[in-house]
């Protein structure tokens, strides 16, 4: 995020805290979550911050693959014109009809739900 000090725009880099540090099962899908505490450096952003500042948020999830005895690694990029703010996915996986069974929706990548903040 660029950041004003002394009167000059400087970019400064943040490692968000994130609600999992670590996942040990990728069988269903996971969100990562930065919760907004008063440490996160995007407490009391608004709507219109995210609008007016450049900032991006860079994501690097790396991960062990047991069938193939392999690391994997993707990197991600966003910037704050693509944040919807007050915004939530949709859960993608729902239980079977006999609850036996966990069913992940692939069509439910990207919806979701407006919230109050």
């Amino acid at each position: 995020m660029s950041v004003e000090e002394n009167g000059k725009l400087v970019n400064k880099f943040y490692t968000l805290e994130l609600e999992l540090e670590k996942i040990n099962a990728l069988s269903l899908s996971w969100t990562l979550v930065h919760p907004i505490t008063e440490d996160s450096p995007l407490f009391q952003f608004t709507k219109d911050d995210f609008a007016n500042n450049n900032g991006e948020i860079i994501v690097f999830v790396k991960t062990f693959d047991d069938m193939f005895s392999n690391s994997v690694a993707i990197r991600a990029s966003y910037t704050f014109d693509e944040v919807i703010y007050g915004a939530k996915f949709e859960p993608m996986h729902t239980r079977s009809f006999d609850n036996s069974k966990t069913i992940l929706n692939l069509d439910k990548l990207n919806p979701y739900d407006e919230v109050s903040l």
